[in-house]
């Protein structure tokens, strides 16, 4: 059997951004951009930020993972303890392989800096763990947005630049920069994003924990619903899994598991410093804008209607594309509530609130979850195309 050689890292300028790049065998180099004037907060002395992206690489294609390069100790027996079985039981179309680190360390330079960071999106999660720091003043040193896969296939380059753009005009009333971070990591990795998706983004930070000491990541899931087992989210494991990937350097932390999305929503448009900008398409059209009826844009308009708040959907959607497909974006919703946590939050706000009026929605939505099991895969493709909305 084959397998994954971790030797080192290395800087490379280019323009006006700096690389840090793998010194790997037996895999594709992994990279990571930042502007060069953040070229100081990149870790050159370890491998963390590659070691737990060739793990999954390696756990993947069934090959060993040497590494030769320093990494951290308390990350070193996390991996080879706990985090090799959770990937294991979350996805078991993972290999069981050996992991060889040849030189854990636990003393490390001393950081010019120790400062805070968490990442930034504009979407609801992204926000309540920003917006709760200020509540709290103790806003974050900086707010990072990663290229790791969430920006589709099509047009990559101007849909990272633009949603980018986006968080940043967004972010302009906290007052703090925003770190873009691009990398190639879905370029090597190429497909189950949702799965890993969770350590892309932390291997992002991992790279920049000469200067970051502490990281907020913003949990989606509620604590009922988080655990181990086999799921489509890595994600559903945040508040085990974070504090696992935490370095003698650089500690993780999980904001929001005990707040549902009608929570969250609730805290962000009572808080002064939002700007009232939203963003949560997983559609990657050009411009970039919310769709409006994607499963993400769905979810949000009809949570904030739920919670008595729909005029502030005119802010970040299609007001009028809202009210002209808003029965169908419900019987979409109650339909998939039978087997998503997230869209069952909403359903239940939606039933308190209105009661039985909702009575017509819910026949609807039972029936054509009965007919949507039972639809050919082509036609099935075909209207999910036209109405995603309804799935």
């Amino acid at each position: 059997m084959g397998r994954i050689v971790l030797k080192g890292c290395r800087q490379e300028i280019h323009g006006e951004k700096v690389r840090l790049l793998a010194d790997v065998s037996g895999a594709e180099v992994l990279w990571f951009d930042v502007d060069t004037c953040y070229q100081d907060m990149l870790d050159t002395v370890s491998v963390d930020a590659f070691f737990i992206l060739y793990l999954w690489l390696a756990m993947e294609n069934g090959v060993d993972l040497c590494v030769e390069a320093p990494v951290s100790q308390k990350l070193s027996n996390a991996v080879t303890g706990d985090i090799q079985s959770m990937f294991l039981v979350l996805c078991p179309r993972l290999h069981n392989i050996d992991v060889w680190v040849i030189a854990p360390q636990v003393v490390w330079p001393r950081a010019d800096r120790c400062e805070s960071a968490t990442g930034f999106s504009a979407g609801v999660d992204s926000w309540y763990t920003a917006l709760k720091a200020e509540e709290q003043a103790k806003p974050y040193n900086y707010y990072l947005y990663s290229n790791t896969g969430q920006h589709g296939l099509n047009n990559l380059d101007e849909v990272f630049r633009q949603s980018a753009r986006l968080a940043e005009n967004a972010l302009t009333t906290m007052d703090r920069p925003l770190i873009v971070v691009n990398t190639n990591v879905d370029l090597v990795f190429n497909e189950h994003f949702q799965q890993r998706h969770v350590i892309s983004n932390i291997s992002c930070v991992l790279a920049l924990q000469n200067c970051i000491s502490s990281y907020a990541y913003s949990a989606t899931y509620s604590e009922k619903d988080s655990g181990i087992f086999p799921h489509y989210d890595m994600a559903i494991m945040d508040a085990i899994l974070l504090p696992l990937l935490s370095t003698e350097r650089l500690e993780f932390v999980s904001i929001g598991v005990g707040a549902s999305r009608t929570d969250k929503l609730r805290f962000i448009f009572g808080q002064q410093k939002f700007s009232n900008k939203l963003f949560v398409c997983v559609k990657k059209n050009l411009p970039i804008r919310n769709c409006g009826l994607c499963f993400k844009c769905s979810r949000t308009q009809l949570a904030l209607e739920s919670i008595g708040l729909k005029e502030s959907i005119r802010e970040s959607f299609d007001f009028a594309l809202y009210q002209k497909k808003r029965f169908a974006l419900m019987v979409g919703l109650f339909a998939n509530a039978r087997d998503n946590s997230l869209d069952l939050e909403v359903v239940d706000e939606l039933n308190e609130r209105y009661g039985l009026k909702m009575l017509l929605i819910r026949l609807v939505a039972s029936i054509w979850f009965v007919i949507r099991k039972y639809l050919p895969a082509g036609v099935k493709w075909r209207m999910e195309a036209k109405a995603p909305h309804l799935f």
